[in-house]
């Protein structure tokens, strides 16, 4: 039987229990091996944006899924110099892997109709199915525009939509949060809010 491997990939500034339940989400409804933590290096996305150095990060989301076998990170993006493209990624982890091996990006719904504009989309579909967990939205409108603009990857089975409970953190709001000296508790794991206490992140004014 092929192995199967979720990635989640994303900024992780910082990161939430809500990155936790999404991973986990997946990984139960796709019976995945394992799930891949994924810091971004340099987002894109969130070019020109302040964002925490990459070394805080990656220690963030260590410190996050320390205690949970199924989860792992790595540090491919943030090693690799330029801007974090998916496709770029996906090929250096498919090199690592039997051919066999399922890869399945996890995805927001809400980030599908900005999907054509990452790098070499019709590859990413190629190298792995995106899992689009349910936001506010739903996936099915996400998957609709998909499906307008890559119909024969959607046709070969390359999305999976995962149902799962709505997700309301965001990592915007809880930098703001953080900033104001208010607490995290039960929105950010115990060790990573302790790490961020240690180095002082998030400071207003930071």
């Amino acid at each position: 039987m092929p192995r199967r491997i979720g990635i989640l990939g994303g900024t992780f500034d910082p990161p939430h229990l809500g990155h936790l339940l999404i991973a986990e989400t997946a990984r139960v409804a796709l019976d995945l091996e394992s799930v891949m933590f994924l810091p971004a290096g340099e987002p894109w996305l969130k070019s020109g944006q302040r964002i925490t150095p990459a070394e805080h990060r990656l220690r963030m989301v260590q410190l996050a899924v320390a205690d949970n076998p199924d989860f792992c990170v790595s540090d491919c993006e943030i090693r690799r110099s330029g801007p974090s493209y998916t496709v770029d990624t996906l090929r250096e982890l498919r090199d690592g892997f039997p051919l066999d091996t399922e890869l399945y990006f996890i995805v927001g719904s809400d980030l599908l109709d900005q999907f054509h504009r990452w790098k070499e989309p019709e590859a990413i579909l190629e190298l792995c199915s995106l899992a689009v967990i349910e936001r506010p939205g739903g996936p099915e409108e996400g998957v609709a525009a998909l499906r307008g603009r890559f119909p024969d990857a959607l046709d070969a089975g390359a999305v999976v939509p995962v149902a799962g409970p709505r997700v309301d953190f965001s990592a915007s709001e809880l930098r703001r949060v953080l900033a104001a000296g208010q607490s995290t508790r039960y929105q950010i794991p115990d060790a990573v809010a302790a790490y961020i206490a240690q180095y002082e992140l998030y400071k207003a004014g930071d």
